[in-house]
């Protein structure tokens, strides 16, 4: 039983994509270009990278963006950005300019919803501090790769390689003034599953981290798009940074300056070419601003204004870790109750997943703390852990 097209809504259709698909870009990713472990086939309006985007959307972890710090955290003023607000930005800059590019807006789309899903609590400064925590298990931990790990790894999603990649290859603190899929590229589920394993010993570089599509490149520039400006924005309304202490450069200063400006610039230099890149001047301007915000913004107590210095932070962490980690080793009671239900629907991936990391408790207990939102953390550890 259901509802099927009819015969001539079907017809239209199958001629309007056809249209469409025949004015793409040589150079974007086709649908039927998609690479997953598992054959699917899709619905005539729901394609290959459509059915990326809704799955994304309805993952747990993609509900929690909103509870998670974009830069400034807990607190109680909602014109402040969140994760949750971040990718929608992320991905309404990267199809605007992936349209103009005629490249593929339905992957730029999966790949920008999903970019931040391995975020955890407090940003930047959770995740460095997380670090520290896997550093000490013979571990790494970065917000990138546990993106990659969260969809291929822990839920086992069979999204499409090409989403999965995007993440994985998106971080955005590294500007370049030229992205292209190129031989570092992924090719196969093979390559996927060899970069994270290095990844995890800390034995990947973010040299060797190249998008496999035009489109995963695209979103990567549009992270940092999204943010520098924002940010700014962000820091104003607090009234912690004047918008008078930041440099002029030819993007501007304010957001949405930045926003269009860069815009323009990248679809002046990359419109009609197998790469997404940047003038000399516009990349400059660029690497200029993100330098006021790092020293202004990203580096100073400015970031702070949640009342956790970084040692209490690191303390609640280190110690949400032990509980976890212990927990682990000695009858899985609180990760049972707490972690086990909320991480996919699909019960049989997730008694998988336990299966296949049955001897790395100490990841088990990151990706736990990794799916947390801020407050969450905080209550967590209020509740469970004796100080």
């Amino acid at each position: 039983m259901g509802i099927s097209l009819s015969g001539e809504a079907e017809k239209i259709l199958r001629d309007n994509y056809a249209k469409r698909d025949a004015l793409l870009s040589p150079y974007a990713t086709k649908d039927d270009g998609a690479i997953r472990k598992n054959a699917y086939t899709p619905r005539l309006f729901r394609r290959q990278f459509i059915r990326d985007c809704e799955v994304i959307v309805n993952l747990p972890l993609f509900n929690r963006y909103a509870g998670k710090t974009q830069v400034f955290s807990l607190l109680d003023n909602d014109d402040i950005s969140t994760r949750a607000y971040h990718v929608q930005l992320v991905s309404r800059i990267a199809r605007t300019i992936g349209s103009a590019l005629s490249l593929n807006c339905d992957l730029i789309e999966a790949i920008a919803l999903a970019h931040d899903l391995g975020h955890c609590p407090f940003g930047h400064r959770g995740e460095k501090m997380l670090d520290s925590v896997a550093k000490r298990n013979g571990y790494r931990f970065f917000h990138h790769v546990q993106g990659a790990r969260y969809l291929y790894e822990i839920i086992k999603s069979d999204l499409s390689l090409q989403v999965i990649d995007g993440v994985l290859c998106h971080n955005g603190e590294q500007v370049l003034p030229r992205y292209a899929p190129n031989e570092k590229s992924c090719k196969s589920f093979d390559d996927l599953q060899n970069k994270l394993d290095a990844a995890y010993k800390g034995q990947l570089r973010d040299n060797d981290l190249t998008a496999c599509t035009l489109e995963g490149c695209l979103v990567r520039i549009a992270d940092v798009i999204a943010y520098v400006g924002k940010d700014r924005q962000d820091a104003a309304k607090l009234k912690y940074v004047e918008f008078d202490n930041y440099g002029s450069t030819v993007l501007g200063v304010h957001n949405h300056e930045i926003i269009s400006n860069l815009s323009t610039d990248i679809i002046n230099n990359s419109l009609g070419k197998n790469y997404i890149a940047m003038s000399d001047e516009a990349y400059e301007a660029l690497s200029t601003i993100m330098k006021d915000n790092y020293g202004q913004i990203y580096l100073s107590d400015n970031s702070q204004v949640d009342g956790y210095n970084d040692e209490n932070l690191q303390k609640i962490i280190d110690d949400v870790f032990d509980l976890l980690y212990n927990d682990l080793t000695n009858g899985k009671v609180v990760i049972n109750k707490h972690f086990k239900p909320y991480i996919y629907l699909n019960m049989k991936k997730v008694d998988e997943y336990f299966e296949n990391n049955s001897s790395y408790p100490e990841r088990v207990a990151i990706d736990t703390i990794a799916s947390m939102s801020d407050k969450y953390l905080l209550n967590f550890h209020k509740k469970y852990c004796k100080t």
